[in-house]
């Protein structure tokens, strides 16, 4: 085969999509509820896990610092389990609805995780920098050489990468999000 064969053999392909049935949307639409229920579930035991950690900091460390950005972090992590709960968890199945009423909910539900990935940045990360540079800023003055922690710049850097790479991979999340938004508007028409 040569190129022009391949060309014409491509061109001449049947491009007709197989009909999206009521059932598959269905199974979509559930897979998706099922995904978003485990990231919140694991995202809502991660909060749990950070309140209880700082939580026992601000009872051990004594350091005025310290203890402030532990409980600067503790707030933030309630505010963050509330904006996850506003912002990104599950819409209620439809009932009785139709292929149409189940494709809509599922385009709904897809948007509302994409907005809520879009903005976790100023939801999710940010709220927890002013806790986190004040329990830094404790760690290098007020704990001693010996302590639990690492100090210095490359610890920081560090930690600034984290917030960076969480920032990041809930962008591109994001994105696919909307490939796939884009790809349900095509097989929409």
């Amino acid at each position: 085969m040569n190129d022009h064969d391949l060309k014409q053999l491509w061109q001449e392909q049947d491009m007709t999509l197989a009909p999206l049935t009521l059932d598959t949307v269905k199974q979509e639409v559930q897979r998706t509820h099922r995904r978003v229920a485990r990231r919140n579930a694991m995202e809502y035991a991660a909060c749990v896990l950070v309140i209880a950690v700082f939580g026992f900091y601000i009872t051990v460390f004594p350091s005025p610092l310290m203890r402030a950005g532990s409980a600067l972090i503790m707030l933030a992590t309630v505010f963050i389990a509330w904006q996850l709960h506003r912002r990104a968890s599950n819409q209620a199945l439809p009932g009785a609805a139709g292929e149409q009423g189940w494709m809509q909910h599922q385009r709904a539900q897809l948007a509302r995780q994409r907005d809520a990935l879009r903005s976790a940045w100023l939801w999710y990360v940010a709220p927890l920098l002013p806790g986190t540079v004040l329990f830094r800023w404790g760690v290098e003055v007020d704990l001693a050489p010996g302590g639990p922690f690492a100090r210095g710049w490359a610890a920081n850097l560090a930690i600034a990468l984290i917030f960076g790479a969480v920032a990041l991979v809930n962008w591109l999340a994001a994105r696919r999000l909307q490939k796939r938004l884009d790809q349900l508007d095509r097989d929409a028409r």
